[in-house]
């Protein structure tokens, strides 16, 4: 039992131990706050050991108002600071004689207007603010106005309660006109310096349209009331023509403008020219005439390009109205213009009218016409080929091997390969045949490249000595004892016969 005691406790112990290990001790910087501010002697520090407290001070344009101005790092964490800053405050301002200030308040950034009585002009600052070190400024005077405005002379226009008969300069009035008139102007005046309203707005009478009314006649759109500009459209009822615009403006003056009327239609039995229909029309050669008796019929046929779906091709006179043409037409379709190998065509659609652009794939060439239009009778022209491009032949250079066989016509993509059989090879060595049937560049040139004797004043050639040193030959240097290698080591016969990179200098 004892062993069961003992064992409990050690456990106990080192949990405590552990726990106790954990548990942070420092406190990184304090915490910030918006109306509060950490005091200057701790700005500098970025970590506090447990148990230090640090001092707060309220920002500019506060002051203390009540709790502790402390707070104190416990086991890692700043204790909540209940420390209070209030906007500091201004003094009441004084009275102005003839006159007012409307407040905002008295704290720290409030605003106070100073307002002068009726019959007198503000001289002096009209706004002040409350700063840190109290009112800006110093308090305006309000004196007797030698000029005033008389009430503004506006015919026609609402008076508000508790309108003044005389303003001073700068004073505003708002203009409001009475029903049935409208604002000409702008609705706010000023008294000006010299005692006259600046820009005095018109109140004008509304100028209306009456409802129109049309004998056997239908109005769009409907309204009880017209204003100047405002146009309606006139249609006549069945049996009826209109006589006059169909379309008519209220005019400036509240008068409609040249107003038509529906006159009956004259009755007869005859009919008029033959009538037109989209995608259709007459088949016979009386249609061309511009009268016709009762009973008289006229066959129609569809357009071309259209083909006849349903419906009767025939339209009658009778009681001098044509009948209804019943024919329906429809675009005539193509179909497909057909397939293309190494290629296809690309469509707008297939009726009548659309188009088919053919197209080649790469390294291929049309021969034929791109364009195929969907006609009456199908897709006009033939269907054109792709056929390969071919590059021909390159020239013979003199020194060179082409290490591929040479055809006639040599085929696109095929790639040839060159190799000197002296000299240098200069340009491509491998040159191929592009999708426009021109090679991608001139074929090389073998040349003899030499570059000149390699002399390092105080230094040797340790490899590379030849008599003649030609393009690609290389050669590595070494100094004397004493001296310092000054650049590369390494230098190659470069294709301009100039040694890559310059020869080095021993120093």
């Amino acid at each position: 039992m004892a062993l069961v005691w003992s064992s409990i406790l050690i456990l106990v112990f080192v949990h405590f131990a552990v726990s106790q290990r954990y548990v942070p001790s420092r406190c990184g910087k304090p915490t910030k706050y918006p109306d509060k501010q950490l005091h200057r002697k701790h700005l500098q520090r970025v970590e506090f050991n447990h148990g230090e407290i640090v001092l707060y001070i309220c920002a500019p344009g506060y002051e203390p108002f009540a709790g502790s101005r402390t707070s104190q790092c416990v086991h890692g964490k700043w204790k909540t600071l209940n420390m209070e800053c209030q906007k500091k405050k201004c003094n009441a301002l004084g009275d102005i004689e003839n006159g007012r200030y409307d407040q905002e308040g008295r704290s720290l950034g409030d605003k106070a207007i100073a307002v002068c009585n009726e019959g007198y002009i503000l001289r002096g600052e009209g706004v002040r603010m409350c700063t840190e070190k109290g009112w800006n400024g110093t308090d305006p005077i309000c004196e007797v106005s030698k000029i005033i405005c008389s009430a503004p002379a506006v015919a026609n226009r609402l008076i508000n309660p508790g309108e003044r008969t005389q303003y001073a300069p700068q004073d505003t009035v708002n203009i409001i006109c009475s029903e049935g008139f409208d604002l000409i102007g702008l609705p706010q005046v000023t008294c000006g310096r010299d005692g006259q309203w600046q820009d005095l707005p018109v109140c004008s009478k509304v100028i209306t349209c009456s409802a129109p009314a049309v004998a056997n006649g239908r109005i769009q759109p409907g309204s009880k009331v017209y204003k100047p500009k405002d146009s309606v459209d006139i249609t006549c009822s069945e049996g009826f023509d209109l006589i006059g615009p169909a379309q008519v403006m209220c005019g400036p003056d509240g008068q409609w403008q040249a107003f038509p009327e529906c006159r009956m239609k004259r009755i007869t039995d005859k009919c008029g020219p033959a009538p037109s229909y989209p995608h259709a029309f007459p088949r016979d050669g009386s249609s061309r005439l511009k009268e016709y008796r009762s009973g008289a019929y006229i066959r129609y046929k569809c357009s071309i390009g259209y083909g006849r779906v349903r419906g009767s091709t025939i339209i009658r006179c009778q009681n001098g109205q044509w009948t209804k043409l019943q024919l329906q037409c429809e675009r005539k379709k193509c179909g497909s213009a057909g397939e293309i190998s190494n290629g296809h065509f690309e469509y707008t659609g297939i009726l009548f009218g659309d188009s088919a652009t053919a197209v080649c794939e790469e390294g291929y060439e049309l021969i034929g016409s791109k364009v195929q239009i969907c006609r009456d009778g199908g897709w006009d022209g033939r269907s054109p080929v792709c056929e390969p491009v071919h590059c021909p032949p390159p020239p013979e250079v003199k020194g060179t091997e082409i290490l591929d066989p040479i055809y006639d016509h040599v085929p696109f993509g095929h790639v040839l390969s060159y190799h000197c059989r002296t000299g240098a090879l200069i340009g491509e060595r491998e040159i191929y045949c592009t999708k426009t049937g021109t090679w991608n560049a001139p074929p090389p040139v073998c040349k003899d490249i030499m570059c000149p004797n390699p002399h390092v004043p105080g230094g040797s050639r340790m490899r590379g000595f030849r008599a003649v040193y030609k393009f690609g030959n290389t050669v590595t240097f070494a100094c004397n004892p004493g001296s310092r290698l000054i650049g590369e080591s390494f230098v190659t016969c470069g294709p301009d016969g100039q040694w890559i990179p310059k020869l080095p200098k021993c120093v």
